[in-house]
This record gives C-alpha cells, sequence and structure tokens, in this order.
C-alpha cells in the first residue's frame, strides 16, 4: 500500500527504521511486503512498516511529531487497506493515558479499527516518556498538541477531515472532550474513564484523595516531568494548613483544565459525544461525569460499568479484546464517522451495569425519568439506655425510617482512631476485589461508639433497586474549624453483616467550632441491589485512608450529628 503525503514542513525519517521526522515531502508510510516477508507474515507488530498481505493494514510504531510549538510527540500510526492513491479514510486521534507510553497502550483497538477502514494515530501526552516538555495537567499547551497530531495527519495520511474523532483514557479522555471544545474539525470524542470538572475530582466536597493522588504524582514523577506548580499543587491539597485563597487559586488553576468548561462550545455545534466511566473509579468518581453529560444537549451515550480506574477499558485498548466500552465506542465511532445507522444514537442514552453482575439497564437519559428518589429519615441513636417499652437496650444505632423523626437529640463522633467501616482493607487492591464480585464487607456491630454511629433501617419486604447518587443531607456541628466525616452505605444481612454499596465523604477547613451547620454528604455513584430481607445501614465516622485527614497528626476533633423534628436528617436514595 502506498500513501501520498502533501508537501509538508515536517517530514519522514525512520528511526529504528520507521521513526518519523522531519524530511522531504510526498514519502511513503509503509512498503509493500516482499516475496519473502509475505511468505512469514504474521501481524504487523511482527513485521511494522509493512503493508499486511492478509488485511492490508500498516502499522508504524515509533513516529514523531512535531507540536505546535516544536515540542517533539512519541506517537504511532495505524493505516487501513487502501485500495487507491485518492482514497479517504475516517480518523481518530488517541491521546495517552497519564503516564502511559501512546506507542503502546491503544494498538489493540488502534489494529481492531484500521481493520474497520480508519486511520488512527495514537501519542504519548506531552511531558512523559519520550514526547518532550513538561506535564501541566491538561493544560492549553495539552489541547494544542491534539490538534498539532491532527495537522500532521491532514498534511501526511489520507484521512477525511471532515470525519475526525479525538479519544483517549483517563488524562486521554480528558484532552480529548477539551480537543473536542477548541478544534471543530474533532466532530465527536470518546472519553474513557476521564473526568469532568478537575476541581471536584482533586477536592470533592472538600475531601483531597490521598490515595490516589500519591499515585499520580509518584507515576507522573517516575515516567515524565511533571512542572514545579504540579506537585506543588497536590501537595497543598493534602496539607491541612493550606488556606483557603491557596485553595481558590488551585481552583482557578483548575477551569481551563476541566471539559465541562467547554460544554457550551460542545453544545454550540452539537458535537456528539461519548462518555465511559467505572463505578468503583475512586480516582475520577463517575458524579461529576454524569452532571457534564446531564448538560451536555447533543448527541450523548454514556456507559457506567463495574471498575477500578481504566481497569474496564484497558484490555480492549491494549489487547484489542472483546470489550464492551470499546465495542460501543466502536459503534459509535462507525455512526458518527462513517455515517452508520447502527442505532447507537437512537437507544437509551445511559446503560449501567448493576454491581457483583453482568447484568445491564438502560435508562434514556440523565437524569433518568425511570428512576425516583426515597427520602429515609435519620433519627438519633441517643445515650446507651435501657428502654422499658421494649425491655431492650438502646442507644447502639440510630434508626432509618420512612417515617420523619420525632426526637431531639445529638450523636457525637470524635476523631480518637478509625472505625471497622472502611472504604476497603488494601488501598485501590480492595475496590478492584468489588469487580470481580469479592465485596468489601463489615460487621456494623463492630463499629465504635466513640469514633463512628451507625443507622439502620427496617428489613425490606421486597429488592430495593438503587441506581445512581445516593446522598444524606445532615446538620452537624464541629468542635474545631477542620473536621471530616466519611459515609458508607451498607447492605446489611440479618446478623449484621454489611456489603459497601458506596461510600462518600465531605471535610470542613474553615468552620466555626460549636456552630452548627448543614452538611450534605453525596455518595460515588451506584447500581445495586439490595435484597430482600437484607436492610440499609449507614456508617459515619471520621476517617478514611482513601481520603487526606483535615487535621495534622495528633489533632483532634469531634463531630455532633444533630436531630430535631424541625430539621429532618435525611437519606435520598435513587430508585428503580
Amino acid at each position: 500500500m502506498r500513501i501520498s503525503s502533501l508537501s509538508i514542513l515536517s517530514g519522514i525519517v525512520l528511526t529504528l527504521g520507521l521513526s518519523l521526522a522531519s524530511s522531504a515531502a510526498n514519502a511513503e508510510l509503509c512498503r509493500n511486503a516482499s516475496s519473502a516477508e509475505a511468505a512469514s507474515y504474521t501481524t504487523p507488530m511482527q513485521s511494522p512498516g509493512i503493508v499486511s498481505p492478509i488485511d492490508g493494514t500498516c502499522w508504524i510504531p515509533a513516529m514523531t511529531i512535531a507540536s505546535f510549538d516544536g515540542t517533539k510527540l512519541a506517537a504511532n500510526l495505524f493505516l487501513p487497506k487502501r485500495s487507491s492513491s485518492d482514497q479517504k479514510f475516517p480518523a481518530i486521534v488517541m491521546i495517552a493515558s497519564w503516564a502511559a507510553p501512546g506507542r503502546v497502550e491503544y494498538i489493540g483497538q488502534q489494529q481492531k479499527l484500521a481493520q474497520d477502514g480508519y486511520v488512527v494515530a495514537s501519542y504519548t501526552a506531552r511531558g512523559f516518556y519520550l514526547s518532550e516538555g513538561q506535564v501541566d495537567v491538561a493544560a492549553p499547551e495539552d489541547a494544542r498538541d491534539v490538534s498539532s497530531v491532527l495537522d500532521w495527519l491532514q498534511a501526511n495520511a489520507p484521512i477525511d477531515i471532515n470525519n475526525v474523532a479525538a479519544s483517549g483514557i483517563s488524562y486521554g479522555a480528558g484532552l480529548s472532550l477539551i480537543a473536542l471544545g477548541q478544534d471543530p474539525r474533532f466532530k465527536t470524542a470518546a472519553a474513557l474513564s476521564g473526568w469532568a470538572t478537575l476541581a471536584d475530582q482533586l477536592y470533592t466536597a472538600g475531601s483531597p484523595n490521598q490515595t490516589w493522588a500519591t499515585v499520580l504524582g509518584l507515576a507522573g514523577s517516575v515516567t515524565g516531568r511533571p512542572a514545579p506548580e504540579v506537585n506543588q499543587n497536590i501537595q497543598a491539597l493534602l496539607d491541612p494548613s493550606t488556606s483557603a485563597a491557596r485553595i481558590a487559586d488551585i481552583t482557578t488553576w483548575a477551569k481551563p483544565r476541566s471539559p465541562s468548561t467547554y460544554v457550551a462550545a460542545i453544545n454550540k455545534r452539537n458535537a456528539p459525544v461519548f462518555i465511559s466511566k467505572n463505578f468503583q473509579d475512586d480516582m475520577f468518581t463517575p458524579n461529576s461525569s454524569l452532571a457534564m453529560f446531564a448538560a451536555l444537549s447533543g448527541p450523548k451515550k454514556m456507559l457506567l460499568n463495574a471498575g477500578i480506574h481504566a481497569s474496564a477499558e484497558l484490555p480492549g485498548a491494549l489487547l484489542g479484546a472483546p470489550n464492551y466500552p470499546y465495542d460501543q465506542a466502536h459503534r459509535w465511532f462507525n455512526r458518527w464517522l462513517k455515517g452508520e445507522q447502527n442505532g447507537v444514537d437512537t437507544e437509551p442514552k445511559v446503560t449501567m451495569q448493576i454491581k457483583f453482575s453482568d447484568r445491564r439497564e438502560s435508562f434514556s437519559t440523565w437524569p433518568a425519568p425511570e428512576l425516583s428518589n426515597q427520602t429515609y429519615y435519620l433519627a438519633p441513636r441517643g445515650a446507651i439506655r435501657f428502654d422499658l417499652s421494649c425491655f431492650c437496650g438502646k442507644g447502639d444505632k440510630g434508626s432509618i425510617s420512612r417515617a420523619p423523626n420525632q426526637s431531639t437529640d445529638s450523636d457525637l463522633i470524635q476523631n480518637l482512631f478509625d472505625t471497622t467501616a472502611s472504604s476497603g482493607l488494601i488501598p485501590i487492591l480492595s475496590t478492584l476485589g468489588e469487580t470481580l464480585n469479592v465485596p468489601v464487607i463489615n460487621s456494623l456491630l463492630t463499629v465504635s461508639l466513640a469514633a463512628g454511629v451507625r443507622y439502620e433501617a427496617p428489613a425490606l419486604a421486597a429488592a430495593q433497586k438503587i441506581r445512581g447518587i445516593p446522598k444524606l443531607n445532615l446538620r452537624v456541628t464541629p468542635s474545631q474549624a477542620r473536621a471530616q466525616v466519611v459515609a458508607y452505605l451498607y447492605d446489611v444481612d440479618a446478623i449484621g453483616i454489611g456489603v459497601l454499596i458506596t461510600h462518600g465523604a465531605t471535610t470542613l477547613h474553615w468552620a466555626t467550632p460549636g456552630q452548627t451547620v448543614d452538611f450534605p454528604i453525596e455518595f460515588s455513584a451506584t447500581a445495586y441491589d439490595v435484597p430482600a430481607g437484607h436492610h440499609i445501614g449507614v456508617v459515619l465516622d471520621t476517617a478514611d485512608s482513601l481520603y487526606a485527614s483535615p487535621v495534622n497528626p495528633g489533632e483532634r476533633f469531634g463531630v455532633r450529628f444533630e436531630f430535631n423534628p424541625s430539621r429532618q436528617s435525611t437519606l435520598t436514595l435513587p430508585t428503580l
């Protein structure tokens, strides 16, 4: 297969026999196989730069593309079978994940797409591995890099410039959506395991995720060259002493790095958007992306899968294995870049996988009109006491009921130590275990009365199908200016063993000690069936390994949950 190029300033030179850099125009990207090469040919990966005698595709593994400012980006290219010199193909620019090599990450999916008639370029984001520059977290320069790769394709590869998509996982997902909002040449984007509003993900309800922040910081430093402000911002978010003004500065820094900032621009040209998110993704929780999805007015599709960050999509990207997220993304590309009427745009816009099962359910859009919010009322546990009316002990737990609370009381917890409730005993691995049907469990009877409090509902007469974002609305009085409450939602059986459904946290940094405030906690979105005979349980405590503490080691704080018939504390469950 011979592929002609236009006259260009940046041409082609082979490194490792195949790497592309500046050279003269009208060069060949691939060559036909010799008789001997054709006889021994197996895969493009074993014979790079050679047109496949099997399917006509060609893989160029080690390209270098100069960006708008001369920064060299490490890339690769997969080309489809070409039957004529003037034939043009739809194209996809894939951007690598954070700390991932773009020449490798998507190779399996690139091959599948090339076999289906796409030109697919993938590159390593600026500042990582062999791509020059610094890592500056989806900065304007990073967004312009996406356009620069498209510039190169337009000048050098047989692409149909009217049918081009941006796509990626994680870091690449966010950059894909930002590019869609800034460069009208991109017709659509497919964003997998990305984010919407960066400040929401870095500092969710004032609760920075120390586990994933540490992973990202370490991975970025090992595989790339972070700009000084990147690590400075991470450390500031994790530092309990960081001022409100500094947090405001980071929020301002994060705005142009947030795909949600570009929703108006995307909507203005009705650009189609495909989003895939994973329920157990504690780094980029689904909530922010659900809010962005709701704000999009053009053609859109959202998948919610079981999995931690990028785990649902990676096998399809790297290996080209059968993979629900990428199979659906492929259909999306076929619809919007090839014009195939395959139904992906007329089907329900949202599909979600039920936790601990392979079953999926579909909803017409988001927010889903098929769902209704069920409101429950929390009542205090009160003091330890013996109740003659039931001839039983009370004060070990509060209650959850469909009837409003009639008691005026309060429940106090303190950060003396952590409780047995947690998002997972082993950070990341425990959550990954959930995707393998290994639940995070806890005996609610073991929750410390001093460091935590639990509330439980009556047994369910019928299964309860939770779909979406559960929410708590509490009233709290902090003893100090800084305090944190971590909430856990459980499916509890008859003997008090709870399976973690989801969790969330809210943190105060500049409260007035002793002043009661409204205190909302948003759980991470979920899809879970609570069986009949089981009941809902909520545990509240002051710490979790996932979240950074709002106080320095040794500092103490207490949180008093206030209950009053005139100001109800509620749990809202979106149910089917």
